[in-house]
């Protein structure tokens, strides 16, 4: 990514480009910038990961538009399919790897305005997923993974499906704490899934313990119920299934 060939977005028409700088802290699907202006601080993703849906971006650059003004993303300002890249606001931030009780109250709020984003999308299908996985992986670990996901999916049959947009990708790299506040990105495997994959998600990778995971429930819900903490077990470990064979997947 060269400096020069930013100046042809109309976005920058009335700005000039000062600095392009490729970030310390990279993901596996994005190749990401700061870029500096006269006037502003931009990050740039250079998208290096193939989605099978060809709308996956658009769909990606709808959602966060939608976070944005929820005020738990950054403003996206321009998507370019072709140059297969996206331009958003840089937003202040860090990342934590162990979480206070303050950190998770704000991140459950943040969690909670994400889950009340109205979008028209079918329901991700767990179970074809892993189904898929299957087809694709043949060693002992892959299939004990998908074995095991698939159980806890049949036992979930007989709670209901509490529909909502989720990120579901909230690791550390993709959420910032800043000033008592939660912002969200990298928004490009945000879909339609139970509210309890995203819940299971934070619990995962910040290696909550027992009273932190209970904190987390009694944060989110106003009355802790029983199956809440059924259903979380088992989300746990269909989270840690899931990525587990992506990354198996993506090794491949």
């Amino acid at each position: 990514m060269k400096l020069q060939k930013l100046k042809r977005y109309e976005l920058f028409s009335n700005e000039e480009l000062l600095n392009l700088k490729l970030l310390k802290t990279q993901g596996l699907c994005n190749t990401i910038y700061k870029l500096k202006s006269s006037r502003n601080d931009y990050l740039i993703r250079v998208f290096k990961h193939y989605h099978q849906d060809e709308h996956s971006r658009k769909k990606e650059f709808k959602i966060q538009k939608k976070a944005f003004k929820k005020g738990i993303a950054s403003k996206p300002y321009l998507l370019d399919e072709k140059k297969e890249l996206m331009i958003c606001d840089f937003i202040k931030g860090s990342h934590k790897e162990k979480l206070k009780k303050q950190d998770i109250k704000a991140l459950v709020k943040s969690l909670k305005k994400l889950h009340s984003i109205k979008i028209n999308q079918p329901k991700y299908d767990l179970k074809k997923d892993f189904e898929n996985y299957g087809k694709k992986l043949k060693d002992k670990e892959a299939k004990k993974l998908i074995k095991e996901a698939l159980s806890e999916l049949k036992k979930l049959k007989k709670y209901k499906f509490e529909a909502v947009l989720s990120h579901h990708d909230l690791n550390q790299q993709n959420i910032l704490f800043h000033n008592s506040k939660v912002k969200f990105i990298d928004w490009e495997f945000s879909c339609i899934n139970d509210r309890f994959f995203d819940i299971a998600n934070i619990c995962i990778e910040f290696k909550l313990n027992k009273s932190q995971e209970t904190q987390v429930l009694k944060s989110y819900f106003k009355r802790l119920k029983p199956k809440h903490t059924l259903k979380l077990t088992s989300y746990k470990i269909i989270y840690t299934n899931l990525w587990k064979l992506w990354f198996l997947n993506y090794k491949k």
